[in-house]
């Protein structure tokens, strides 16, 4: 299907979404609004951005209804009503809140103007009883150029005090009962944020991996899920002001290259390696993970992280691992959420007959309680319970010699609240999903954002030991907010959701490259990505049966492999190889990129753009090397054939190319290629300088 795209025109649209993103439905696209330098996108009923020229004030502002378990209640929005000059902007707009027999009703005003006044206001009234967790505003600041910097508060009793935006993820509250937030996003701009119609506070969504800091309304130390009677009315409204010192420039960005190329500058190689990159085991589907162990063995894939409950899994998923160990030839790090219910030498020393009886060989053994798969906030209540102390001791005791990891099986906020004890273990373990808010292929890209920051704070309470993280996807494992994760039946973009469709699509092939890329920076001893098969999976192996849920062209076409399992083979061949940095420069927002120094010092380069549009691509000082473009034309034959991108690509004799929306691009350089050769002692060369 996917090899006649140009000739089935029909169908040409939701064919290529498909390929990007796993489902027919293409993405939205914001209406940009602009006022003079004030510009703002409305993307389904939203505010995605609002930028002073080219420097981004606000990442987001939305009104919406949480429901009891904090997911958030698709709208029916009428169309907007848009009216635009030169000099100023106008939406307005209904929504309607209609789910399971729950009604609330909103209108909204949306306004801008070149004198630097934004405004978003929104009225509703319940029609019924509604049980919700948020009703109102969210208002998303920007980390990149905020974390660390001063912000001057307001609070909602009148009073003021200047504060800061954390520079570590803070795992509470930052900033309590504001009514607006003031800031400089660059040194002279400045902006002011005022909110009205509730109490609003500040939490870290770093935690979550989006990369913001929101201002949502209502206090979370009041009592959640609450019930908004029918007939109550709700009137808020968030305020923006931007004002340029002196009416000048100083501190805003350059005008960008006309020419609209990007360009990437390979620097210095790093000192930092490439770490072990493994693929979880997904208990759900053990069948369908032995199915396609050969197809993670064939792709190097050294490293396996399983997940055994005690009390709802059986000797058979520990047989399931041995054989999966045996199949694959990799190590298995073993997470055991420890129940807790009887002493931790009795336990532990039960479930350690039970690993040796089933002949299982363990690598490690990350083992936490498993009440704290469940989300607690900072100032408690904590579940009761041996403490993680206790439970590492008694570990050693059961399983002597075998490497003990701490941490959490759930997610980074989890770890960042409970802090647990270093002493006693040999790592730290969590792992992420960026869907937890939003699951927009734009707010997806940005969690990329976030990592750097998480890192930074793990290793800030975590000893200096090795940090692991995984395994990790796009879709949610686990909910540690909510009975668990949310259903997907259409095949749709759904926060909280397990079965996400961009994991069978490039874009999924691409964010894996760039979470890995992040956290290979970052000093990670391992990233563990997804599972072998299933909803997460890197493997289609044969006999899955169609209709467990939705899966276009899989579920009609002979196919082996999703597009991220190519990603997987090569960062898994790169094991320990030597990093190279990777500089950007130009217009836009850049890609993915992570280059690494192969043995003979060729680099090894791989870019994936996750974005909408295609990007023009220049990589000065580079004579030519040999390029392999995965994009929806090649969608079909890369999922038949595993060994698709393992070879080195065609010969490309330019610095200049087209990397399409939603692509994949390996490259490599023989050191005789770069006009200034990449240096193996760790020397900065001036490539394109």
């Amino acid at each position: 299907m996917f090899d006649r795209l140009s000739s089935i025109s029909d169908h040409a649209i939701s064919d290529h979404a498909i390929a990007c993103y796993g489902t027919a439905q293409p993405p939205s696209r914001p209406h940009v609004l602009r006022a003079g330098p004030l510009s703002a996108e409305l993307e389904d009923g939203a505010i995605r951005t609002i930028r002073w020229r080219d420097v981004e004030i606000l990442r987001g502002v939305a009104f919406l209804v949480r429901d009891a378990h904090w997911g958030t209640h698709s709208a029916q929005l009428s169309d907007p009503e848009v009216t635009e000059t030169p000099d100023r902007f106008d939406v307005r707009f209904q929504g309607l809140v209609d789910k399971g027999g729950q009604r609330f009703r909103y209108e909204v005003r949306i306004g801008g103007s070149a004198d630097g006044e934004f405004v978003f206001e929104a009225a509703g009234t319940a029609e019924t009883d509604i049980l919700t967790c948020r009703t109102g505003f969210v208002v998303l600041h920007p980390i990149a150029g905020v974390a660390g910097r001063p912000v001057r508060i307001g609070h909602a009793d009148g009073s003021g005090e200047e504060g800061c935006f954390p520079a570590l993820v803070s795992p509470g509250q930052p900033i309590f009962s504001i009514r607006s937030l003031a800031h400089e996003p660059v040194p002279g701009l400045h902006a002011l944020c005022r909110l009205d119609g509730d109490v609003f506070e500040m939490e870290d969504q770093r935690n979550w991996t989006d990369a913001s800091f929101k201002t949502y309304v209502r206090p979370l130390a009041l009592p959640t899920p609450y019930v908004l009677a029918a007939g109550t009315r709700l009137e808020q409204t968030v305020r923006l002001t931007v004002r340029e010192e002196d009416g000048g420039a100083n501190g805003l960005p350059a005008a960008r290259p006309p020419d609209g190329t990007l360009r990437l500058t390979l620097g210095k190689v790093l000192n930092t390696t490439m770490p072990p990159v493994g693929v979880g085991i997904d208990t759900l589907h053990l069948p369908a993970q032995e199915a396609g162990a050969a197809l993670i063995r064939d792709a190097g894939v050294r490293l396996l992280v399983g997940r055994f409950d005690p009390l709802t899994s059986g000797d058979e998923t520990l047989a399931a691992f041995a054989r999966l160990v045996g199949a694959t030839g990799a190590d298995l790090l073993l997470e055991l959420p420890l129940p807790c219910r009887d002493a931790p030498d009795t336990e532990l020393g039960g479930i350690a007959a039970r690993i040796d009886a089933a002949g299982l060989p363990l690598a490690g053994l990350t083992v936490a309680p498993a009440a704290y798969l469940r989300s607690h906030q900072p100032t408690g209540p904590w579940p009761d319970g041996p403490s993680f102390a206790d439970i590492y001791r008694s570990t050693r005791r059961a399983f002597p010699g075998l490497p003990v990891g701490g941490g959490v099986h759930a997610y980074f906020p989890e770890l960042n609240r409970a802090r647990p004890p270093v002493e006693g273990c040999d790592y730290v373990s969590f792992c992420t999903s960026p869907i937890v808010h939003a699951a927009d292929e734009r707010s997806i890209a940005q969690s990329l954002e976030a990592l750097p920051a998480i890192m930074e704070t793990a290793r800030s309470f975590c000893g200096g030991l090795p940090i692991r993280v995984g395994p990790s996807a796009i879709g949610m494992r686990d909910n540690p907010y909510g009975r668990g994760p949310v259903d997907n039946p259409g095949n749709g973009r759904i926060p909280m959701a397990r079965r996400d469709p961009r994991q069978r699509g490039l874009f999924g092939a691409g964010w894996y490259l760039g979470y890995v890329a992040e956290l290979a920076r970052q000093g990670a001893a391992s990233v563990t990505l997804g599972a072998i098969a299933g909803e997460f999976g890197f493997v289609h192996p044969p006999g899955h049966r169609a209709g467990e849920w939705p899966r276009p062209w899989f579920d009609d076409e002979p196919a082996a492999v999703y597009p991220a399992y190519h990603v997987l083979r090569a960062l898994a061949s790169a094991s320990g190889a030597p990093l190279v940095e990777c500089r950007f420069d130009g217009p836009g927002e850049p890609p993915v990129a992570l280059a690494w120094q192969r043995p003979g010092e060729a680099v090894e380069l791989w870019l994936a753009n996750l974005a909408a549009d295609p990007i023009r691509m220049e990589i000065p000082g580079i004579r030519g090397g040999r390029l392999q473009l995965l994009t929806a034309h090649d969608f079909a034959e890369s999922c038949r054939a595993p060994q698709w991108m393992a070879g080195e690509g065609e010969v490309w004799p330019l610095s200049e190319f087209d990397l399409p929306a939603c692509s994949v691009a390996r490259m490599v350089f023989d050191h005789r290629s770069l006009t200034n050769p990449v240096d193996g002692a760790g020397r900065a060369p001036q490539v394109g300088m």
